[in-house]
């Protein structure tokens, strides 16, 4: 397995998971769901270090892309113009891909993997309600809320497949994953997601700038998936050479946008 080998498979399930969803109307007018290359590596990642995979695995896999599509389609409404062509189109978008994860799932004869995605999916969507309540929590806390959103159905995918030992690492890559998209924007738009929003207004974070507080987040959680990676007992060690490789590129990546 090299580097060259794992990014054609990523690119293989995005693919199917792309015709899978493809509708000319919402392609138009919404463009490709928004299907990350970061969840489709922590998801294949069993398989790239050499456990028994299916074709049943694949389709379990890209429904749980598919959820994340949905609710990152959910994500792109406008509040302040959400009666819009566009806006009524990223709702539908949404609607749609919700339904065909459904769909995909329902091909597969596994009811403890639906029940399970679907619990997953209600605590996510109770996770991105809490975002716009007002009620007060703890930075730890409301980094919990994060990585339930990020990492809840991958987690549930891999527990239902018993490859609980990968799960650690998914979920740490998952929710760096994120840190580093919120960086990434925030360098090419300076602006500001709600959910970081909050996490600037902890007390921890009081005297750092937004930059800085994502820049925290990155190298702690660089730091522990690195640590987890490399102490990892299942890894084979060309696995292990390719991630740290992928963990320690994004940190390259940030520090020449930042010098640039």
């Amino acid at each position: 397995m090299n580097a060259t080998t794992i990014e054609e498979q990523v690119s293989q399930l995005k693919n199917n998971i792309f015709t899978q969803l493809h509708h000319r109307t919402l392609l138009q007018f919404t463009g490709q769901p928004v299907v990350e290359d970061d969840l489709l590596l922590y998801l294949l990642l069993p398989k790239i270090n050499g456990e028994q995979w299916s074709e049943q695995l694949d389709q379990s896999a890209s429904a749980v892309a598919m959820i994340y599509a949905a609710l990152h389609g959910h994500e792109l409404i406008d509040e302040q113009d959400a009666t819009s062509k566009s806006q009524q189109l990223t709702v539908l978008a949404g609607d749609y891909y919700s339904g065909m994860y459904y769909t995909t799932l329902a091909a597969i004869p596994d009811i403890q993997l639906i029940r399970s995605l679907s619990g997953a999916v209600v605590k996510i969507s109770e996770c991105k309600t809490a975002i716009y309540e007002p009620e007060k929590r703890s930075l730890e806390e409301w980094l919990e809320v994060l990585r339930v959103i990020e990492a809840m159905a991958t987690q549930q995918f891999m527990k239902r497949y018993h490859f609980d030992c990968y799960i650690e690492i998914a979920e740490l890559g998952l929710v760096l994953a994120r840190f580093n998209r919120e960086l990434k924007h925030w360098q090419e738009t300076h602006q500001k997601t709600r959910f970081m929003k909050i996490l600037e207004q902890q007390e921890e974070y009081a005297s750092k700038s937004y930059e800085q507080i994502l820049q925290h987040q990155i190298s702690d959680l660089s730091s522990k998936l690195i640590r987890s990676i490399t102490s990892s007992p299942i890894l084979l060690d060309e696995v292990k050479t390719i991630m740290l490789q992928h963990v320690k590129s994004d940190m390259r990546e940030h520090q020449t946008m930042r010098e640039g």
